[in-house]
């Protein structure tokens, strides 16, 4: 069963973009033809949103959030670059590029350079011969500090384009992240300290977690690209602005946190752990903000950048032997 869940895990994770790219036109073939259907799927959004993200969370360790401060250059270059450039680069690409386009589309562009870094940054790091300590810590610290700081940059930058109330943006915050991230690391003590042992949970479980939360990126994205079908075939210019875009802003954001963290004299394994923490943003959290907070087209970079994201960051693993040749002259 363990070699099942791994040989599935690893499945997923290599033709990731293929299927979702497969799952969005089914989606929008779906909603096209079937539109009150799609509408009726919508009860299920929050149910779909706790299977993709819970497995995610699960994967947090506390412990590690020790770790803080010892390295806290480290965590101060994430933060700058995560909470501060990455927002900022978000809003200004968008008021230089998209200033004509739909204002829930530029909602959801600045969302998705807002919320931090992925799950799976942790396993880029490693795969990059980076500190996987240092990427756990930047997950953990980005998550919490993210509870504040995303839906203030919302209210500052894409309330230029659509209403956003703090308030009920931390609430949605609150209740797809926090609670999620509560239960799941409550869900993990109790696996590991008071039933089954740390060996039982890397063994048995945590193989199985990241095709979990696919599967449930999969079923939110396609009740999401459902249900704005008619509205995203309309507009789909809009995936090839993604795709230049995409290609311009993250390789820009990796050069930047690469750059910031080799001059602070930061080690390669822990400047490529800040990179992937900056450049492999978490689709799942602005996915489920864009669909609860925002709606409409807000959920198209967080549905179509998956796509090209794990391409990407593909790329940065071929490149990452250059890049630690960089980081030692």
């Amino acid at each position: 069963m363990i070699k099942e869940g791994q040989i599935f895990s690893k499945f997923l994770k290599q033709y990731l973009p293929l299927l979702t790219l497969l799952d969005i036109l089914a989606a929008l073939y779906f909603g096209i033809r079937h539109h009150t259907l799609a509408e009726g799927l919508n009860p299920l959004v929050l149910p779909a949103i706790f299977l993709m993200l819970l497995p995610m969370m699960m994967t947090i360790v506390i412990k590690d959030l020790k770790l803080i401060i010892q390295d806290r250059k480290i965590i101060a270059v994430a933060i700058l670059i995560n909470f501060v450039f990455s927002p900022l680069i978000g809003f200004a690409w968008a008021k230089i590029f998209f200033n004509n386009l739909d204002p829930t589309f530029i909602a959801g562009w600045i969302l998705k350079l807002t919320v931090p870094c992925s799950s799976m940054m942790v396993a880029w790091t490693g795969m990059s011969r980076g500190r996987t300590e240092t990427a756990l810590v930047i997950q953990v610290v980005s998550f919490l500090l993210g509870i504040l700081a995303i839906p203030l940059w919302m209210m500052l930058l894409a309330g230029t384009y659509v209403p956003v109330d703090f308030i009920f943006f931390a609430k949605k915050i609150l209740l797809i992240v926090v609670l999620p991230m509560g239960i799941g690391i409550g869900i993990r003590e109790i696996l590991i300290h008071r039933k089954y042992g740390k060996k039982f949970f890397q063994e048995e479980v945590k193989p199985f977690l990241p095709p979990v939360s696919s599967m449930g990126m999969f079923l939110v994205i396609f009740i999401a690209v459902a249900g704005e079908a008619s509205s995203i075939a309309d507009n789909l210019h809009l995936v090839w602005i993604l795709l230049v875009s995409v290609m311009v802003v993250y390789p820009l954001l990796l050069l930047i946190s690469l750059t910031v963290a080799k001059q602070a004299d930061i080690s390669y394994q822990d400047g490529i752990a800040i990179g992937y923490g900056v450049a492999a943003k978490n689709h799942g959290i602005a996915l489920a903000l864009a669909i609860s907070s925002i709606g409409g087209l807000s959920i198209l970079p967080s549905t179509i950048v998956p796509v090209f994201q794990v391409s990407l960051m593909m790329i940065i693993w071929k490149m990452s032997p250059k890049i630690e040749q960089w980081f030692k002259k």
